[in-house]
């Protein structure tokens, strides 16, 4: 009998052990799976297309910071995943200011920035169906459209840096909505006297934008190349 109660008492003790090793393996695994990760491979597309409203907010002691009152504008980007989630792209937008100084700026109503630039950037995948975005600007260029209410229009120009974070949410297979946040600087080229300079020399802004963006394909760029 004693026999029979040690075995007993054995096979107890290792089903327990099994029991709770399954349990911690099932523990560990869960807690990897909420570990932001840098990417996934069943998230993986070849390039997206994105169309956003923006919100033009100037700031800063410089033309644009004390002249430009914001009214909206909106922004086109093209963009492709080179090597998993590090993507490289274009984008195209306008932003429209009224002028709220023109004892500063010149008898002009309001101004229409154009925005043109490469785009470098990375997205993280924290989350199912999250996406979570950086992007820098590379050549960028500013067109600024000054014009008066007869319809006449004068131009200047400069070099545009831009640095942008942004948030999305897929709410339909490849179809995801997101908001984004973007510093723009604006290194001029217009002309004025020396003592102006160094208010004229560049312009700072920000934008606020909220768009959709439409993701194709299921690898990057490097992976149809290495085929």
């Amino acid at each position: 009998m004693p026999s029979n109660l040690a075995i007993k008492f054995l096979i107890v003790l290792v089903f327990g052990l099994q029991l709770n090793a399954q349990n911690d393996s099932i523990s560990q695994k869960s807690k990897a799976s909420k570990v932001p990760v840098l990417f996934d491979d069943e998230r993986q597309y070849f390039g997206a297309v994105a169309l956003t409203y923006q919100n033009p907010m100037s700031y800063g002691d410089n033309f644009i910071g004390e002249g430009f009152e914001g009214k909206g504008g909106y922004n086109f980007r093209l963009q492709v995943y080179v090597l998993k989630n590090f993507f490289v792209g274009f984008s195209y937008g306008f932003s429209q200011f009224d002028n709220i100084k023109k004892e500063l700026l010149g008898n002009y109503n309001e101004s229409s920035v154009e925005e043109i630039s490469g785009i470098l950037g990375y997205e993280f995948v924290p989350l199912p169906r999250v996406r979570l975005g950086v992007n820098t600007s590379i050549l960028g260029r500013a067109t600024l459209s000054n014009s008066i209410q007869s319809g006449y229009a004068n131009r200047d120009f400069g070099k545009l840096r831009n640095f942008g974070i942004n948030l999305e949410y897929e709410f339909i297979k490849n179809l995801n909505i997101f908001v984004e946040y973007n510093w723009r600087k604006i290194k001029s080229e217009i002309e004025v006297p020396d003592e102006l300079v160094s208010f004229f020399k560049e312009g700072t802004y920000n934008t606020f934008s909220i768009g959709l963006k439409f993701n194709f394909g299921d690898i990057d760029l490097a992976d149809v190349v290495s085929f």
